[in-house]
């Protein structure tokens, strides 16, 4: 492909040269939300990456998607973060939304985002809607919400209106009244990701909302919802590793302390290099994984969702794992906030949460080796 569907990585690089430091460092320390960064992929064609051609999108799947996330996770964790929703709410919406929603995506002007978790439950809905002359109501309160506040809409999940299905995806606009977004919290890792509660007492969307059949949530959320979800966290977390490990390789290889000339250089004491090589192992075990996975989707889907799952809970971990070292081989420099690796050891922490959390995934994996349903 030509123009802008065959340079993604090249439009992300660009944009990341220009606008990644500033906006990196005040996502974190100030907790605030990366408009910059998304108002410029956007321009960039990066938000309808992965919509048809003649919607104005880039024709691009999956695959383009994980790299862009791991290329921007690797100096934005708290970006990625909204791109992995965005991109998991835009496979649905590709699918069922109207075109003109679509245009507005590849044009840019348009940010999705998912709105499915309730009382610890990733994927199934509590409440049940009410419908009143071409007029839902939606109730609920939904966890994890990535962007909350400053998304253009939420892909949202509830149960079904009619008697048959157990969920119902719906596109709720940001401005659909009875929305109620709180205070942004102060939180610890992937801080301008803009992650929150919000709740809907009701919200309100006409009939027409909704995405696909009443009744047929639960089909959308495995078949489209959790490959790119899984995916694209994996992607999150792969960024954030490489980055610790460059980050790690840069302190042991740099200039030392002067209070560190009693002892041996970090590349010749055995210990420094073992956890680099651990790092580094783990890096390539996650991608390895990823790239699998992605195949894999192309596959049977029980095969598929094995691997995915398998995938969703080892990045998490993995990740988390390669921070921790960091934080060890770069002794001293591992806490200063201009070195940027406890950064990326909080948002790696962060990042095994969310709306479809590591431990979950495990469970669903328990799931299927047990030959119980996902969402029983």
């Amino acid at each position: 492909m030509t123009g802008r569907a065959g340079n993604h990585l090249s439009g992300v690089d660009r944009v990341l040269r220009t606008l990644a430091g500033p906006a990196s460092r005040d996502a974190d320390d100030l907790g605030r939300f990366p408009r910059p960064m998304i108002n410029a992929l956007g321009r960039a064609g990066i938000l309808g990456l992965t919509l048809p051609i003649r919607c104005g999108g880039g024709g691009h799947g999956l695959a383009e998607a994980a790299q862009v996330v791991t290329q921007v996770a690797r100096v934005c964790g708290s970006t990625a973060a909204v791109l992995q929703s965005h991109y998991a709410a835009v496979a649905v919406l590709a699918e069922h939304a109207e075109p003109d929603l679509l245009r507005e995506i590849a044009a840019g002007r348009h940010l999705s985002t998912l709105a499915l978790a309730e009382e610890g439950r990733p994927f199934a809905p509590v409440a049940r809607p009410r419908e009143h002359g071409g007029v839902v109501d939606l109730h609920a309160r939904k966890n994890w919400v990535t962007a909350a506040g400053e998304a253009d809409s939420y892909v949202w999940s509830s149960r079904a209106v009619g008697p048959s299905g157990a969920s119902t995806l719906w596109l709720v606009p940001a401005s659909a009244p009875g929305i109620c977004i709180p205070a942004r919290p102060d939180g610890v890792g992937l801080r301008g990701s803009a992650t929150a509660a919000i709740t809907a007492d009701p919200v309100q969307v006409p009939a027409s909302a909704v995405l696909g059949a009443d009744g047929g949530g639960v089909e959308a959320v495995l078949s489209t919802v959790l490959p790119w979800l899984c995916a694209l966290n994996a992607a999150l977390a792969l960024g954030l590793a490489e980055s610790v490990v460059q980050r790690s390789l840069e302190c042991v290889n740099g200039p030392q302390p002067s209070w560190a000339r009693w002892q041996e250089p970090p590349p010749r004491q055995p210990e420094v290099r073992a956890d680099l090589a651990r790092m580094q192992t783990q890096v390539d075990v996650v991608r390895l994984l990823l790239a699998d996975a992605v195949r894999a989707t192309w596959q049977e889907p029980a095969e598929a969702q094995r691997r995915l799952l398998q995938l969703r809970a080892t990045a998490g971990e993995g990740a988390v794992r390669v921070a921790e070292l960091g934080m060890k081989v770069c002794g001293q420099f591992a806490f200063r906030k201009d070195f940027g690796v406890e950064r990326r050891f909080r948002d790696a922490h962060a990042a095994t949460y969310g709306q479809f959390p590591a431990d979950t995934a495990l469970d669903h994996l328990g799931r299927l080796l047990c030959d119980l349903p996902l969402l029983g």
